[in-house]
């Protein structure tokens, strides 16, 4: 810009427009970036959220072939309450149900924390989510129908007739095979 005095010579190419001085603009455009960066650490949360969300379902034969590759992961457990093996008692405050369930003969030792569903009993189906644990179950009076130097730590159990097990897709078909897998066989 010229600075024009009383001497200065004017020609066409000369700009009269007066310059403000503008203070330093914010940059804006680091909004939009931000907006997105927070929408895609949404996104990524949901997902993982869904992805680790999500237990398999292992029925109680295949939950004993694959315990070493399981390890102390979280899993779903399918199996029928064996009659005869129920304990129920209580750690601390906390309501404790020692049972075994059996799915095609082969047989686990549970140890569920918590309430059990009113439904539940000997001989009807139920789903148990936890983990297992190497060592025997820690409740008084149960010995277990395994007794394999392991349990399943549950802490979360869904009985047949309950509507969560009943109205989950995925578990339709594996209500049938529960019902047909469940018995413990006399020489096994």
């Amino acid at each position: 810009m010229t600075e024009l005095t009383p001497d200065t010579e004017l020609t066409p190419d000369t700009e009269l427009t007066p310059q403000v001085a503008r203070p330093a603009r914010r940059s804006r455009r680091w909004i939009p970036i931000l907006v997105a960066a927070a929408v895609l650490v949404a996104v990524v949360a949901l997902v993982w959220s869904l992805v680790g969300g999500s237990l398999f379902f292992y029925n109680a034969d295949e939950a004993v072939e694959r315990r070493q590759e399981l390890g102390d992961e979280r899993f779903r457990v399918q199996g029928t309450p064996v009659a005869d093996s129920i304990v129920e008692t209580f750690r601390a405050d906390t309501p404790v149900v020692a049972f075994s369930i059996a799915f095609e003969g082969t047989v686990i030792d549970v140890v569920h924390e918590g309430d059990p569903p009113d439904l539940f009993q000997a001989d009807v189906p139920v789903v148990l989510e936890g983990a297992w644990v190497e060592a025997a179950p820690p409740v008084d009076d149960f010995t277990g129908a395994a007794a394999d130097g392991w349990h399943f730590a549950s802490d979360r159990m869904l009985v047949k007739h309950d509507n969560d097990y009943i109205n989950d897709d995925e578990y339709d078909d594996r209500i049938t095979e529960a019902e047909r897998g469940g018995s413990v066989s006399d020489d096994g």
